[in-house]
């Protein structure tokens, strides 16, 4: 009896294999960057002739590492190691198994096939299967053994009959979109998932049949075949919710999945006899899936014991992964908790499960690479290399890209690009150039307690890619030249960008902001220059470039303040010489109509200080005047032909901040706020400038007034008032969108003119509030103003809770302080080195320790009565 369904199961393979496929279909053409002759051209170039106008570097040892990065840039170097697109890999291999053995799928094949071939005519022996190998299949096929007939028939016939005829399933990994998947209908889209589904069913009882000696195979069979069709009905997305046919094993799970926490899952699922519940774990498992699905990898961790079937728990692991958001939980410590939990299960399966049980797809590995948090992923693809799983190229570049966006596993990151250069894939292909540019952007954690330098240098990362065949793009280009700024190397920076720039990388204006960005940073006028320089081959907007320019003198003059550590509050002589700088290029009117004071007054005078409300009665000596300020005359004086630019908000947003930075007296900064409401008002949220100030400025002007007033005494009051006026329109206006459903047109049009009179407040203005509140010693209103920031949905991030630290710190709160630190533990930050500076305020630290340690005690036993009463 035996011998008849071995026969029919031994027909599904070329029953599934009559779909023709085109192979071509799934390659992608290979990624070449443009203008290859004129790249080849500039690179040779490079090689061959110096650059004369651009600086020397300092040192003996770094022009040879410029001249070996600009050097790759030549593709005729490139293109010699050979190379290949990852979307050319096969199906199986993307969606197929971990591959640590070479598994026959049937006894007598071999890797080569030789033998496979020569065994092909026995199987007549078993009815006349022998015989349908070489006939055309018939209209009407015979039903596998382990799939309904009604099903299969359904999707053969729509197959064959309309919306596959060269099926390709989607490679996930290319960006390309499957332009004939996309097209098809309804129908023909449900009739192409669900032949997959069969594709990949008989894939796998194929391999896991030999598990199984001839008595079993039957029960073995029933098993697989209830499993996959119950499965495939609760994974689909499109499930109904009440099926026309009721499940009777919906609520099966119920009794478990309520249950809080995985330990106490794990108990309640022990407290049963084993042979109980290896019959009922299908049912429980598929309840889970259905009914509570965000709990699937908890009740998957707790009825482990005894061990299910490894298709199973490979289709239970890439339904959890299908469906991780770890982005969805609302704090930092609720998403690490979540990640924990995840990679518990997955811990307990590779490392505890036995060799081979479990055919952990690659798919299912790619999906929690990139969905999991950096440290998660890491620890997981350690647990991978231990195990000496094979993983796919495809599946490699998923762990690296996640990898190299965290400076403590770019290494790691860095191992794997070299792994997959050396094998042959090409590193200038779109995921692998993503993943590279992910690699040598390097973020550097202001702040932290680690004050070495980095181990991993993107430099060095970049030299040795280049020598595998890696050509540098403009997004590469950038990413790396920000690194380099981030690490206080802004001239080696502006060299390689002017380097880059002759090779044929055409740097765009988002390359150029960067540069000016580390050279603002440097606070050198030098490089601030060269920066200009770099505006030029990159060919910027005049516009911007001159917006920045006025930026930098705003920037040097606030930061030349923080450094010389003078007293609150931070008046710079500013205005005046931006002011002369502005109107060489840019229109006065503009800038007149949001302030109260007279303009071309202001520019007759000699310094642009002098009068009334400029007065300082702190003569100060400030360095910026004399570097900064000629530096950015000089740049707005060249050119001066042609009419005047209209500035746009970026421009008054900087010059209406250098004024307010500018006032000296309470009086005149009180003024000038109640001026510039007047001015947000008086266009009542029409389409205007106004308007238009608010869309793309946000809170920044009405921060940098709320902080003028908060440095000064007495006027924490009137910037509670400013918070007011942003606050009540922020409520106002979402007061009006949610009646706004139900409500006619001019109920619409009136919520949009109150939403854009003021901007909501945001973080940094809170920040604000509660700093200035808690340096004023008023704790209970900074206590007020965070209790509104919950309401409004603001989380705190680590400056926030550094601020509260400081702020009860100096007021020597021993309990407010350690409470804070505790909250800011609990929420999921850790602490950097401007946490313990402000626990430094402390007069009493060892009081504050020995109530920390105390809490932690009592902590540690109510966790130990916990699992006791458990």
């Amino acid at each position: 009896m035996p011998a008849a369904p071995m026969a029919r199961a031994s027909s599904l393979k070329p029953w599934c294999l009559t779909v023709p496929s085109s192979s071509a279909l799934l390659l992608r053409p290979r990624f070449q960057p443009a203008s290859m002759l004129s790249i080849r051209r500039l690179g040779s170039m490079v090689q061959s002739s110096p650059v004369n106008h651009v600086r020397p570097f300092d040192g003996d040892i770094l022009p040879q590492k410029a001249q070996r990065l600009t050097a790759g840039l030549n593709l005729q170097h490139a293109s010699s190691n050979t190379s290949v697109d990852l979307a050319a890999a096969t199906p199986e291999a993307n969606s197929g198994f971990f591959l640590d053995k070479t598994h026959p799928r049937h006894g007598n094949a071999q890797p080569d096939g030789s033998h496979a071939r020569q065994k092909r005519p026995a199987l007549s022996d078993h009815g006349r299967s022998g015989q349908r190998r070489h006939r055309k299949p018939p209209s009407g096929p015979k039903k596998p053994y382990f799939v309904g007939k009604r099903r299969y028939m359904v999707t053969h016939n729509r197959i064959h009959g309309s919306c596959a005829r060269n099926p390709q399933p989607a490679n996930r990994f290319s960006s390309a979109v499957d332009k004939d998947a996309s097209e098809m209908d309804e129908p023909s889209q449900e009739a192409y998932q669900e032949w997959k589904n069969l594709r990949g069913m008989h894939s796998q009882w194929g391999y896991i049949r030999h598990q199984h000696s001839a008595s079993q195979l039957q029960s073995a069979r029933k098993a697989f075949t209830s499993w996959k069709t119950k499965f495939w009905n609760v994974s689909r997305v499109d499930r109904p919710r009440d099926p026309k046919v009721p499940w009777p094993w919906r609520d099966s799970a119920k009794w478990l999945f309520e249950l809080n926490g995985a330990h106490t899952m794990q108990k309640a699922w022990e407290s049963l006899e084993v042979e109980s519940r290896r019959k009922q774990w299908p049912l429980v498992m598929l309840s889970t899936l259905d009914r509570c699905p965000e709990k699937a990898h908890m009740v998957l961790e707790a009825t482990l014991d005894p061990l299910p079937p490894g298709y199973a728990i490979h289709d239970v692991l890439l339904f959890v992964a299908q469906r991780l958001r770890i982005s969805s939980a609302k704090g930092v410590r609720e998403r690490t908790i979540k990640a924990e939990q995840v990679l518990e299960v997955m811990a307990k399966i590779i490392e505890d499960a036995p060799g081979g049980h479990v055919p952990l797809g690659q798919r299912t590995a790619g999906l929690l690479a990139r969905k999991l948090p950096c440290d998660q992923t890491s620890e997981l693809y350690g647990m991978l290399q231990r195990a000496r799983v094979k993983l796919h190229p495809n599946t490699l570049l998923q762990f690296a890209g996640k990898l190299a966006g965290e400076m403590a596993h770019k290494d790691t990151a860095f191992d794997i690009l070299k792994r997959l250069a050396d094998s042959g894939v090409d590193l200038n292909a779109p995921s692998p150039s993503s993943a590279i540019t992910t690699l040598l952007h390097c973020r550097i954690a202001h702040g932290g307690l680690s004050e070495g330098k980095p181990s991993f240098s993107p430099k060095d990362a970049l030299e040795d890619l280049m020598d595998k065949g890696f050509v540098p793009n403009v997004i590469n280009a950038t990413a790396f030249l920000d690194s380099l700024c981030q690490q206080a190397e802004v001239e080696e920076a502006i060299r390689l960008a002017l380097l880059f720039s002759e090779s044929g990388v055409q740097l765009d204006t988002k390359a150029w902001a960067t540069i000016f960005r580390g050279a603002k940073g440097s606070l050198k006028a030098e490089n601030v220059a060269r920066g200009l320089d770099v505006a030029k081959a990159a060919s910027a907007p005049y516009a911007d470039v001159l917006n920045n320019a006025l930026h930098a003198v705003f920037y040097f003059a606030e930061m030349e303040s923080r450094e010389k550590r003078f007293a609150a509050p931070w008046i710079y002589p500013l205005f005046g010489p931006m002011l002369r700088a502005y109107a060489k290029k840019f229109e006065l009117e503009p800038l007149q109509w949001w302030l109260p004071d007279s303009l071309p007054l202001m520019l007759t005078q000699t310094t642009g200080n002098d009068g009334g409300k400029f007065d300082s009665n702190r003569p100060r000596r400030w360095e910026f005047l004399e570097t900064i300020v000629p530096l950015t005359e000089s740049f707005f004086s060249t050119q001066s032909g042609g009419p005047k630019l209209q500035p746009n908000t970026t421009t008054i947003a900087i010059m209406l901040r250098a004024y307010v930075k500018t006032l000296q007296h309470p009086y005149d900064l009180m003024a000038f706020y109640a001026f510039f409401k007047a001015r947000l008002e008086e266009q009542g949220g029409d389409e205007g400038f106004a308007t238009r100030l608010i869309e793309d400025q946000g809170s920044l002007i009405h921060d940098t007034v709320i902080m003028a007033m908060m440095e000064r005494r007495g006027l924490s009051r009137p910037a509670l008032q400013v918070f007011g006026d942003m606050l009540k329109d922020h409520v106002q206006r979402s007061a009006s969108e949610g009646a706004g459903g139900g409500e006619g047109q001019p109920k619409s049009n009136q919520s949009r003119t109150v939403a854009l009179v003021h901007p909501p407040p945001g973080l940094c203005t809170f920040s604000i509030l509660v700093r200035g509140l808690l340096n004023g010693g008023d704790r209970i209103l900074a206590e007020q103003v965070l209790q509104v920031m919950k309401e409004q949905g603001v989380e705190p991030n680590l400056v926030t809770w550094n601020t509260l630290t400081k702020g009860y710190a100096a007021m020597q709160s021993i309990n407010k302080t350690v409470s804070t630190l505790q909250d800011m533990e609990a929420a999921g930050f850790k602490p950097d080195l401007f946490t313990f500076k402000a626990f430094g305020k402390l007069k009493d630290q060892g009081r504050a320790l020995d109530r920390m340690e105390g809490i932690i005690a009592v902590n540690r036993q109510k966790m130990a009565g916990d699992d006791l009463y458990e």
